[in-house]
């Protein structure tokens, strides 16, 4: 299963990315929030200053000269980052802060009547960045008109940013928070899915014939499919049963006329009609075949793709050469067997003792002296070999193996539905068989089945 089709990576990828747009839309609006709030308290900061600068210049003076030292020692020490500055618009003189030592802060002067108080960001000494704020003011006194350009700098620092340091935990923190919600959301999601595994393995033991029928489900929302598939086993199962009774109904009605004809065969044998009691003879016995034919086969269990079964073959196996060894055919055998341990096929117990019991009996059937039974795995598949040191098969012949009714030897006893049916039982089982000739002489059964 592709990741893209797995419903736990569909679920687990839309919380992460549900999470990681809340968490960014919730940093964006704390840090711009914050931002803003420090954004504030630094122009009213900035704007208490100016305005004690502004407090303290004599507009009485003749020449400019600086205030008192405003309280914080920064404003003396060379290049702290706090910085004062005033432009006497009418002489060009300027004064500024100790901190500014030989330079002057780039402030742009406004033209005549603009005496509000600007914000803005300029390069100072030592390159650093600064906040600038400044306003430029008119003074009459003693009947003279007097311009003055104010302005107070502070010093923006990456390090020692406020907003860069908050940002940079604020960062850190989310990322946190997101790979904490992460986790939980695939705690959440394994236990959301847990039920389905149950669903799951639940179908595997129907599959395997551990249980007919599934049990309630452990999810109310899982409790419609449950009975779904209860249902259709319980279509499947009843139509299975359905065929297997009018097969076995219509083998029944068949018996008794089948009877009669045998005993009617009989009767004209006995009155000399040996002709007719023959014809008559070998209908019975052919209608009698195909009724057994018929009956086995139904018996047999049609299994999908879906469905798996576990059979071991080398009991399976053992049984089966133990039963005929017992028969008149299989005491003068010498039988062969070599199996590899634990040879467990995809078929059901049933089936497999049904396959192996034609596949030996013909084997013993056909063998003058000799049988070798060897078994082993390959890959994804379990390989019966079933070798004999009778007669073999023609060319002529091959063809002619597992069509139903068709004899090799018409001196052998049987109606030749045995193979006939060891076809139908590996078709049905998604299997393959082959039949060939032998090193021994005779013929060699190929049987592969997939593994459970």
């Amino acid at each position: 299963m592709t990741a893209r089709r797995s419903l736990r990576f569909r679920l687990l990828l839309l919380a992460a990315g549900s999470i990681t747009i809340a968490l960014l839309m919730a940093g964006v609006f704390i840090l711009s929030s914050f931002s803003a709030s420090i954004e504030a308290e630094r122009r009213d900061d900035l704007q208490g200053r100016l305005d004690r600068l502004t407090a303290a210049i004599d507009p009485a003076a003749v020449e400019l000269a600086g205030p008192e030292p405003l309280a914080d020692p920064r404003y003396d020490t060379p290049l702290s980052g706090l910085y004062w500055q005033i432009n006497d618009l009418d002489t060009g003189k300027v004064v500024r802060s100790r901190s500014l030592w030989d330079q002057e802060l780039p402030v742009a002067v406004s033209g005549p009547g603009h005496a509000s108080a600007e914000l803005g960001e300029v390069d100072g000494p030592d390159h650093s960045r600064l906040i600038v704020l400044s306003r430029q003011f008119v003074i009459e006194s003693a009947g003279t008109t007097r311009h003055f350009n104010v302005a107070i700098a502070e010093a923006r620092g990456r390090d020692n940013d406020p907003i860069h340091r908050f940002g940079t935990n604020l960062v850190i923190a989310l990322c946190v928070l997101g790979a904490v919600l992460i986790v939980a959301a695939t705690i959440q999601v394994h236990f959301g899915l847990k039920p389905l595994g149950i669903l799951r393995r639940q179908i595997g033991d129907v599959r395997q014939g551990a249980m007919q029928r599934l049990p309630p489900a452990t999810a109310d929302e899982l409790e419609p499919v449950v009975g779904q598939i209860n249902e259709l086993l319980e279509a499947q199962e009843a139509t299975i049963a359905f065929a297997r009774e009018r097969a076995a109904d219509l083998a029944h009605g068949l018996k008794t006329p089948l009877a009669v004809l045998s005993a009617s065969s009989e009767r004209l044998r006995l009155g000399g009609d040996r002709a007719n009691a023959d014809v008559l003879q070998m209908l019975a016995e052919q209608m009698n075949a195909r009724i057994d034919y018929q009956l086995r086969i139904a018996r047999l269990r049609f299994r999908t793709r879906a469905q798996g079964t576990s059979s071991l073959l080398n009991d399976t196996v053992l049984r089966s050469v133990a039963v005929l060894r017992k028969g008149p055919a299989g005491e003068r055998l010498n039988w062969g067997v070599d199996l590899q341990e634990t040879l467990r096929a995809d078929i059901d117990e049933h089936d497999l003792m049904e396959l192996a019991g034609i596949v030996l009996e013909n084997a013993s059937k056909w063998a003058s002296s000799r049988v070798l039974v060897s078994g082993q795995r390959e890959g994804d598949q379990i390989e019966l070999c079933v070798e004999d040191d009778g007669i073999g098969i023609s060319d002529e012949h091959m063809s002619r193996l597992g069509v139903r009714g068709s004899r090799l030897d018409e001196r052998m006893p049987g109606e030749g539905i045995g193979l006939a049916i060891a076809f139908e039982i590996v078709r049905l089982n998604r299997g393959v068989i082959d039949i060939d000739r032998s090193y021994l002489g005779g013929a060699r059964v190929r049987v592969v089945l997939p593994a459970a």
